[in-house]
């Protein structure tokens, strides 16, 4: 469960160590700390909230209706960064917990586009703001479950990335660039939205047999173990699509549907997939890679997209 400080203390956060991951208001988020590099320039190029403010201007430019759908920020146990620090000086004069004595180093928002709007999925860009730099992802949003849906490495763009990762290295930009890459895919989100929603429906159409699916949960594993091999005859330096917690939540999950059912298409084991790709479940920068790592196998096995 998420602890929200809406309703409760628009003043105070929750403790952090105690609630995790927790869900703000943008207001709330423009009141914390702004942690800034020596120059007293943002440490990213720039703070969280205005990022947030900027996308959702971009598709005000354009003429988009949008909301701001999620926003989260999240701690880590990091001893040189932690993902939520206090400032006890500020708590001083602010109050204990004050959310102007926080620095939030990790935020998660989904910025929803209504306009192309169908009963299943509305249109959504994924924001992630973290130690390591800027992540944005484009595409359907499965309205239900707030499951993101990236469907191919094209719709997304960081500002940092690891030679060797696979192909989201590609993906690596400088904020300005990032920024308009993402104004690219706004001035062509119509037609974006309809190719991933006909890829969409020809997974919904791909049955996945029971042999199939203990293929496809034995391939997830040995590239979560060579990953995580120190091994050189096997390691591979990728992003995997599910770690080994995971995969078990998976397995459990498709094999009920299985014998309740005797049916399970490609379009169930990914939206399965994608129900932890969370930020209450997961590590925050690898919400997107893995989800586009775990999109990529699938297409070289069934060849959704054609």
């Amino acid at each position: 469960m998420i602890e929200t400080t809406k309703g409760v203390n628009n003043n105070q956060f929750f403790n952090f160590e105690e609630a995790k991951v927790q869900a703000l208001t943008l207001e709330q988020l423009e009141r914390t700390h702004r942690e800034n590099d020596v120059y007293e320039k943002p440490l990213r190029g720039i703070y969280h909230f205005a990022l947030i403010h900027q996308l959702i201007d971009m598709c005000n430019e354009i003429g988009y209706n949008v909301e701001l759908y999620d926003l989260f920020a999240a701690n880590n146990k990091d001893r040189t960064q932690p993902g939520v620090v206090r400032l006890p000086q500020i708590e001083q004069i602010k109050g204990e917990r004050a959310i102007e004595a926080h620095i939030l180093r990790r935020v998660f928002a989904n910025v929803r586009i209504t306009d192309f709007d169908n009963q299943e999925t509305t249109t959504n860009l994924a924001v992630a703001y973290h130690q390591k730099g800027i992540q944005i992802g484009f595409g359907p949003n499965v309205m239900i479950c707030h499951n993101q849906c990236m469907l191919g490495a094209q719709y997304y763009g960081a500002t940092y990335g690891d030679k060797g990762k696979g192909k989201n290295s590609a993906n690596k930009y400088e904020l300005n660039e990032l920024l308009d890459v993402v104004k690219s895919w706004l001035v062509d989100a119509r037609h974006i939205i309809v190719t991933e929603r006909d890829k969409i429906e020809r997974m919904k159409n791909i049955e996945v047999s029971a042999d199939k699916l203990l293929v496809i949960i034995g391939m997830l594993t040995a590239i979560r173990v060579k990953c995580d091999s120190t091994n050189k005859l096997i390691h591979e330096h990728r992003t995997y699509p599910l770690n080994q917690a995971q995969i078990n939540s998976l397995t459990e999950r498709l094999l009920i549907k299985y014998e309740e059912t005797k049916h399970v298409t490609l379009w169930n084991l990914y939206n399965a997939a994608t129900d932890m790709y969370k930020v209450q479940q997961m590590d925050t920068p690898m919400i997107m890679p893995q989800n586009i790592a775990l999109a990529e196998l699938l297409e070289e096995q069934f060849h959704f997209g054609m």
